[in-house]
């Protein structure tokens, strides 16, 4: 049929182009906002690489409580954190910790073994389809992007190397279990 239009194929088409999949943000407020749209988008899989999960950003009540509800939308919602450094959780109370040791069946934190090989890495991947690169952590400068695959793909590599030789902490876990 000539001459017709496919009203769902038309919204699919508007919503596209109407879309910026990257966007970038500045400040600690903005990366925060950013990594609650990130957590609320996601539908199964979050894994989060981070220096030290920063109060500003990761203590966020608003990240929070995100991260907890998407925890608990659904029996496949996994979450995954890698951190380089544990002595900033320890040193005062972050709204985390709770979280971890009540959902600690949803939400894995480990901690990535000391090497030869500096990490200055900040990132989240969800679903292999959103990822949010931090590049400086002192101003909180990054990117959000919505559809990037082949981007996910090297972040998501990047966060298997890392977790596979990371252990849980043994210093975090007197809060986890």
């Amino acid at each position: 049929m000539t001459g017709t239009v496919n009203p769902r194929k038309l919204k699919q088409v508007e919503g596209r182009s109407g879309e910026n999949p990257h966007h970038t943000f500045e400040g600690a407020e903005q990366c925060a906002n950013a990594v609650k749209e990130l957590v609320v988008t996601s539908k199964r899989c979050l894994r989060i690489f981070s220096q030290h999960l920063t109060r500003q950003i990761y203590g966020d009540l608003a990240v929070v409580d995100a991260l907890s509800e998407f925890a608990r939308s659904s029996r496949y919602a996994q979450v995954e954190i890698l951190i380089t450094d544990s002595e900033p959780l320890l040193r005062q109370p972050h709204r985390l910790l709770p979280l971890l040791k009540r959902l600690q069946s949803r939400i894995t934190l480990r901690k990535i073994q000391p090497s030869r090989e500096p990490t200055d890495w900040e990132f989240a991947i969800a679903d292999q389809r959103l990822s949010l690169t931090i590049a400086d952590q002192i101003k909180w400068n990054g990117q959000y992007r919505s559809d990037d695959p082949v981007r996910n793909a090297k972040l998501n590599d990047v966060f298997q190397q890392h977790w596979l030789a990371a252990r849980p902490d043994p210093a975090l876990r007197q809060f986890v279990l």
